[in-house]
């Protein structure tokens, strides 16, 4: 319901926004930025915040953080602080800090479109009447600081007060819509998929006052899982990198390329290193988590996205052509997929790679599975159930055997068996005496 609903607006906004005068636009600026107010006040009621911008003429800066999830607790922390490099700035945005998704009106805040839900801390540009003007954010496989830093953060709210306090902003049309607001807000309680998902997930039967961004993003698909328009081979590669594309961004500028990967869809366009992005699909950039955002707006298979961008002063443009299997990227960090819905879970509480000694004395082949299991305290793990020890190493699952464990084989997992396939373990016991252990999958391991 939601996604369908953005959609549809975001595509007749890229229509009207394809004709911006981007030459005008990523230009020199005609504004004139207000003073900065005397400190940097964290508020947490948003619509008090929203009344207050709209009296100031001021945009918001809104940040989601997960105070449990040790993930991005660093940079929240500098967020917070401020610091010479981002108090300047901070302090001519109204700043809102939220600390649960439960009640977020996601017409304010369309979640599906411009976040990433794997991600504990996120931080949202808007307009006073609500346009999203950005997002900021982002990770990957390597880390929680490997795409945001202070420096990247500070660039990209300096980008956001100067384009928001261009006089010329009003007719140039490229802030996206402005939300409707009539009626119940929209929050994750009235998505298609939360009944649905309340009942699978243990956190949903679990969950009080607080919900997660990850589990919003579990709702989400949730429905989508339930109507049955969910790939499973497609759809959970969300928010592709730069890299996707043969692109590599200055980490503390967001914009500026790096490198151009030789022969890829970003050198087949024309881009160069030190060309600064501007825009895509119809929208104004001011990070690298506002590209992202149009690559995940973007085809979900072969397809193209309009880019604008600078070289030496001048504006160019053209169509970035994406090949099938574009999106693909290292999920298996993903906690909305490693620990939600999505799928079957091995009935096993954690799966630990087997020693190098445990390999030797049973002789197993290198670059092959052999995986420890664990079940913990907790009784009623249904591969323990059907007969798998701790004192056993899994050699492969139905024929299958590719060399992971931990997070990368849950994830596996997941991605390869659906509830009520029935699982076989092959496994060696301690004096590498083979047997089979099987058992019914569910989406959930107890």
């Amino acid at each position: 319901m939601l996604r369908v609903f953005v959609v549809a607006v975001m595509l007749a906004f890229v229509a009207r926004a394809g004709d911006a005068p981007w030459r005008e636009i990523l230009g020199r600026p005609q504004g004139e930025l207000p003073a900065a107010q005397a400190s940097v006040e964290w508020r947490s009621d948003l619509a008090a915040a929203r009344v207050e911008a709209q009296r100031a003429n001021r945009p918001l800066f809104v940040t989601f953080r997960c105070l449990p999830c040790k993930q991005c607790a660093d940079f929240d922390a500098e967020v917070l602080e401020g610091g010479p490099r981002l108090e300047p700035w901070l302090a001519r945005f109204v700043t809102v800090r939220l600390t649960s998704a439960k009640d977020v009106d996601l017409r304010l805040f369309p979640m599906e479109e411009f976040q990433d839900f794997d991600l504990s801390w996120w931080g949202w540009f808007l307009a006073p009447d609500g346009r999203v003007l950005g997002t900021f954010g982002g990770r990957d496989e390597r880390s929680d600081a490997s795409r945001v830093s202070v420096e990247a953060l500070a660039r990209a709210l300096e980008r956001v007060l100067v384009h928001f306090y261009d006089p010329r902003r009003a007719a140039w049309d490229v802030d996206g819509p402005t939300p409707e607001f009539d009626g119940e807000a929209l929050t994750p309680a009235r998505l298609p998929g939360f009944a649905s998902w309340t009942k699978k997930s243990d956190r949903g039967r679990a969950a009080g006052d607080c919900l997660h961004c990850h589990e919003v993003g579990e709702i989400v698909r949730q429905g989508a899982l339930d109507a049955k328009r969910f790939d499973k081979t497609r759809d959970v590669y969300v928010w592709p990198l730069p890299e996707n594309v043969g692109l590599t961004l200055v980490r503390d500028d967001g914009l500026r390329v790096e490198s151009v990967v030789a022969d890829s869809a970003a050198a087949k366009l024309g881009l160069k290193k030190d060309d600064v992005l501007g825009a895509a699909a119809g929208r104004r950039l001011f990070s690298q988590t506002d590209l992202r955002a149009a690559f995940e707006r973007g085809p979900k298979s072969a397809g193209s996205i309009e880019l604008v961008w600078t070289r030496d002063g001048a504006v160019m443009n053209g169509a970035l052509e994406l090949a099938e299997g574009w999106r693909k990227t290292v999920i298996a960090w993903r906690k909305s997929i490693a620990e939600g819905t999505l799928g079957a879970h091995p009935g096993m509480a954690w799966f630990f790679p087997a020693k190098p000694e445990v390999r030797r004395k049973l002789a197993l082949a290198p670059k092959t599975m052999a995986i420890r299991p664990h079940f913990g305290e907790e009784p009623g793990w249904f591969a323990q159930l059907a007969g798998l020890t701790t004192d056993d190493t899994i050699i492969a699952v139905n024929d299958q055997n590719p060399d992971l464990a931990n997070r990368e084989f849950l994830v596996w997992f997941r991605l390869n068996f659906d509830a009520g396939t029935s699982i076989r373990y092959r496994v060696l016991d301690a004096r590498g005496r083979e047997r089979f252990v099987t058992f019914l999958a569910a989406e959930r391991g107890r």
